[in-house]
């Protein structure tokens, strides 16, 4: 069987599952028919078995009704109606629905912005080991954000995120290394950033060194308008 052959036979048996009321069924499904697995990507379709797996409350089957709703995937989009879906699958529990749900706090996509409670569940979801709120962490204690500023606890939480092989969190953390004057040590950091950072990320990444002319390094970017991919370094990123 080949490999097409084999997609579009569990599409099928997923299909006939999802149909069946089985919400972990839906919940897949729809991401088959998100990544066109099995068939050709169908958004709307794919948005429609995430609302049918969130009703029957799936933490990430809400989850994923808010990034449809955040990105407009197979619906119009519109973050603040994103915010209630994330809220879902943070209080369920699940760490991405926490990143997520602290992120539009943190940028105000339903109301004004609330950094304290950001910071909240954002440590909630670092305290079931999400890499990339490590590095949002980083940030918050580097500019003061919610907390006392803290250079110290950022490079920690920078330098963990960095362990986990968060792009952001590489780039964090080797700017800090170049304010120890460790370009060696910074510049590896730096080079496993350029692997797994997106194109756009990189792009900003290395037009954002070529400013630095000593072991100083520059103020990162400051928090973005939105969190589309490759945004800000330091930021926020899509699943």
């Amino acid at each position: 069987m080949s490999t097409s052959e084999a997609h579009a036979a569990l599409l099928a048996l997923v299909t006939r599952q999802a149909r069946a009321g089985d919400a972990q069924a839906q919940l897949a499904l729809g991401q088959l028919l998100l990544n066109g697995i099995g068939a050709d990507r169908d958004e709307k379709n794919a948005f429609r078995w995430f609302l049918a797996s969130a009703l029957q409350g799936v933490a990430m089957g809400c989850n994923m009704v808010g990034r449809c709703r955040e990105l407009g995937w197979g619906v119009a989009p519109d973050r603040a109606e994103a915010m209630p879906w994330y809220r879902r699958a943070a209080q369920a529990g699940l760490d991405w629905g926490m990143y997520n749900y602290a992120t539009g706090l943190t940028l105000g996509w339903s109301g004004p912005r609330d950094l304290e409670a950001a910071f909240l569940w954002f440590r909630r979801a670092a305290a079931l080991g999400h890499c990339k709120s490590f590095n949002i962490i980083g940030g918050f204690y580097e500019d003061g954000w919610a907390c006392a500023r803290d250079l110290r606890r950022a490079r920690a939480w920078y330098a963990a995120a960095a362990r986990c092989g968060d792009f952001r969190g590489h780039f964090n953390y080797g700017r800090f290394l170049l304010r120890e004057n460790r370009p060696e040590d910074a510049a590896r950091h730096f080079s496993l950033a350029r692997q797994s950072g997106t194109a756009a990320f990189v792009e900003k990444m290395d037009a954002f060194l070529q400013n630095v002319d000593g072991p100083e390094p520059p103020a990162r970017y400051a928090l973005p308008a939105g969190r589309a991919e490759g945004d800000g370094l330091f930021q926020f990123s899509s699943l």
